[in-house]
C-alpha cells in the first residue's frame, strides 16, 4: 500500500513526504508559540505510530512552522481541568491525575518506542514538553539561536513526560543536567552541541530541514529491516537493556531477517 500524506488530517500539523520513504512532520500553532494542549499531544502520538506502520516510510522528521519556537511546552491555560473538582476526593484526584500523566508520557515518547528513526529540526524556544519531545527523537538538528531549558521547576513541579528520563543518557556532564534541571534557567545550542543532546548546529530551520534530507536519503539506500533494527537495538540499550540481551536480540533479529530477504543486504 503506497504513502498518502492526505489521510493524516490533524489541526496543527501537516505531513508530506519530502522524498521516497522520507516523511515530514510539521507542528505550525503560532498564537501560542507551538504550545501543546491535550488534544494535540494525542494527535502527536497517532502520527508517529501510523507512520511507524507505513511500509513506505523509512525516517520521520519532525520540525516547527513556527520560526521563533520548537516547542513553548504545554499550553496550561489548556490544563486548568486537571485539577481536581470539589466533587472529588483526594483519593479520585490524585488516580485521575496519574491517568492523564501516564497517557501523556506514551504519546510523547512514541518517537522513542517506534522502530523507525526520527530526526528533528530543534529551533527557537525550546522549553519543558519541548525537552521531552527531543529527548525521544533519534537525531536532533540544533538551530543556531535555539534555546532550552527544563522549566517545570519554575511553575512549582518535576518534570514528568520524559526528559529527567531519557537525558541522562543522551547528555556527556551529568552535573550540567543537574545544575539546569534544578534551576529550570535556559541554555543555547552551542552547550546542547557540546553536551551531545544535537548532532550538529546549523544557521535555519531551512537548513536544518536540507540537512536531514541529505542523511534521509543515505539512510533510504538501506534495506528498511535494517534501518528499524539498528535503530531498534541501539533503543533498548538506552532504555537500558544489557550487553548480553542487546546480543541475543539482534541476533534472533538478523538470523530472521536475513533468512527471509535471502541473504541480499
Amino acid at each position: 500500500m503506497t504513502f498518502d500524506p492526505s489521510t493524516y488530517k490533524y489541526e496543527f500539523f501537516t505531513v508530506s513526504e519530502i522524498q521516497e520513504g522520507f516523511a515530514h512532520v510539521q507542528y505550525t500553532n503560532p498564537k501560542t508559540l507551538n504550545a501543546f494542549s491535550e488534544q494535540n499531544w494525542k494527535d502527536y502520538g497517532s502520527i508517529f505510530a501510523r507512520l511507524d506502520a507505513e511500509e513506505d516510510i523509512q525516517v520521520i522528521l519532525f520540525s516547527s512552522g513556527v520560526p521563533r519556537s520548537f516547542s513553548s511546552g504545554l499550553n496550561l491555560k489548556t490544563a486548568a481541568n486537571l485539577f481536581s473538582s470539589e466533587e472529588q476526593t483526594t483519593a479520585e484526584a490524585i488516580k485521575g491525575l496519574h491517568l492523564h500523566i501516564r497517557d501523556f508520557q506514551s504519546d510523547i515518547g512514541t518517537p522513542a518506542r517506534i522502530s523507525t528513526p526520527t530526526i528533528a529540526v530543534l529551533n527557537g524556544l525550546n522549553i519543558g514538553l519541548a525537552l521531552d519531545m527531543a529527548s525521544a527523537y533519534t537525531i536532533r538538528i540544533g538551530v543556531e539561536g535555539a534555546q532550552f531549558s527544563i522549566a517545570e521547576v519554575n511553575i512549582g513541579i518535576t518534570a514528568d513526560i520524559g526528559s529527567l528520563q531519557r537525558l541522562p543518557a543522551l547528555i556527556n556532564n551529568k552535573s550540567l543536567l543537574f545544575q539546569h534541571a534544578l534551576l529550570g534557567d535556559k541554555w543555547g545550542v552551542e552547550e546542547a552541541e557540546k553536551l551531545g543532546f544535537v548532532s550538529t548546529v546549523v544557521p535555519s530551520v531551512e537548513a536544518g530541514i536540507e540537512y536531514a534530507k541529505a542523511l534521509g536519503a543515505k539512510i533510504c539506500d538501506a534495506p528498511a529491516w535494517a534501518i528499524k533494527g539498528t535503530k531498534k537495538h541501539i533503543q533498548d540499550v538506552i532504555n537500558g537493556t544489557g550487553v548480553d540481551q542487546g546480543l541475543a536480540d539482534v541476533a534472533r533479529w538478523n538470523a530472521r531477517n536475513i533468512t527471509l530477504s535471502k541473504g541480499k543486504l
